[in-house]
Formats: structure tokens, sequence, C-alpha cells
């Protein structure tokens, strides 16, 4: 990587939530991700649990609130990528994985005014046709596809 670019440390913690063979992706506004499907979740603050920014990050997100979770992987990703100002960043984002369960009466569709321009549920057939980041993309045909 590039020494003369803004390093990003980043560790969070994210939930697949599948309903009806569809899975609950969110759509990212910013950061290496931006334009691309992830799963919902995001950074794990200071005297936070991984499991309580799992729910934090859950509800602020998509809206949902979980009823239960299972720890299912973790992931690294490394990659430079240029932020909303052209800052050039070089990124290392570790991600911890959970298999979540909700009663989804609605989803929040609109952008919660930080990374994300809103929730939506993508057939699983289908996401071979959308942009998927590449740290989410491993987990998600692991548990999808089982590869």
């Amino acid at each position: 990587m590039n020494n003369l670019l803004s390093q990003r440390f980043h560790v969070g913690a994210y939930g697949i939530l599948i309903n009806e063979n569809k899975i609950l992706l969110i759509k990212k506004s910013r950061g290496a991700y931006k334009g691309m499907y992830d799963l919902p979740g995001g950074g794990i603050e200071f005297n936070e649990k991984i499991e309580e920014t799992l729910k934090r990050e859950f509800v602020e997100e998509t809206g949902v609130v979980l009823n239960n979770f299972s720890f299912i992987d973790y992931n690294e990703y490394f990659c430079d990528y240029l932020n909303e100002t052209g800052e050039g960043r070089s990124l290392h984002h570790i991600a911890f994985y959970y298999k979540v369960f909700a009663d989804v009466n609605e989803i929040k569709k609109d952008p919660d005014g930080q990374d994300s321009l809103g929730a939506e549920f993508i057939d699983v057939s289908d996401l071979e046709k959308v942009k998927i980041a590449p740290i989410a993309k491993t987990v998600i045909e692991k548990i999808i596809f089982g590869n």
C-alpha cells in the first residue's frame, strides 16, 4: 500500500438477514464501498460490545430490531480508495459476521444520514446482478451458496 495515503483502520459488526429467499442489504453512500451493496452493520464504538454494535447498527440502517443472532465468521479486507473530498486513503477493514433473525414488518428504505442510502431486500437469485462490497461478498456466498 502507498505510504503517502491517509490510513484508516475500521472494525465492524455486520448481520446477514435472509427472509423468504431474500437478503437484506444496504447501498453505501460513501467510503471504499460507495455505490455497492453491503450487509447492514458498522463500526464498533469504544466501550461497546460487538453484539451491541450489531443490534444498534442494524436498527440505524434498516429499522429492524433483531430477535437473535449467532456468530458466523470474520473477514479482513485491504484497499486504497478516494474519499468524498478526493483524498487518497488506505483501508484495513475487519468485519465480524453474524446470522441474524428478526420479525420484519417494514424496512428503512431512506438514507440514514451516515453511509447508507437505504435498505433493500434482494432476491438471492439476483445477487450476481448487483455489485456487492468485496469484504461482504465472500461471507454472503459462503452462507447462501455454500462456497
